[in-house]
């Protein structure tokens, strides 16, 4: 991480040193695993095998591969508004104006997002997680969800993330909100 990158945490979210180590050890996660970013881009990852599977827009799109996979749910962070077919289709959580930057408060949404997963596992349905690329957003959520629901450490989730899905890199702002999230489920 750069010094301007840490001074923005610092002046910007209030980061302190321990979540700054959190960070750069989260971060040393991610750049041990970015030799492994070959991925099949036709389908979503598949996170949990029978419930959870982690793509981008390009998968929350393509009826066919949904209808295919018996993914019965789908949670949108992006702002594109998915088609009305797809609406009727599928049961969908549209999170929307989450920006990918260090401003974005994706924490806000942690609760939400991991109630409709709780409640798709308990039904025993498919759910897609997707933003836009598939990288930040969307993992992010993940992370969340593997925290809360699956007794993990923010670490151990990213590790068990990055071996499903490569390209998962969830922002530094979002990273420090995790750390938040993470120490608050931990309570």
């Amino acid at each position: 991480m750069d010094n301007i990158t840490k001074i923005r945490l610092i002046n910007e979210l209030n980061a302190n040193n321990d979540e700054l180590k959190s960070l750069e050890n989260l971060l040393k996660i991610q750049k041990e695993n970015s030799n492994k970013r070959i991925i099949n881009n036709f389908e979503p990852s598949v996170i949990i095998e029978d419930f959870l599977y982690h793509g981008d827009l390009a998968h929350a799109i393509d009826i066919n591969l949904l209808v295919n996979l018996n993914i019965k749910n789908i949670i949108n962070l992006c702002d594109c508004q998915l088609d009305e077919q797809i609406k009727e289709i599928f049961n969908l959580l549209w999170i929307q104006n989450l920006e990918d930057d260090f401003h974005g408060n994706i924490n806000e949404y942690f609760d939400q997002t991991n109630k409709f997963l709780f409640k798709c596992k308990e039904k025993n349905e498919k759910v897609l997680v997707h933003c836009q690329a598939g990288i930040s957003r969307s993992s992010s959520i993940v992370l969340a969800y593997l925290i809360r629901y699956n007794n993990l450490s923010l670490e151990k989730a990213y590790e068990y993330l990055l071996e499903k899905r490569p390209i998962a890199a969830p922002n530094c702002g979002f990273l420090i909100q995790l750390i938040r999230y993470e120490k608050e489920i931990k309570k």
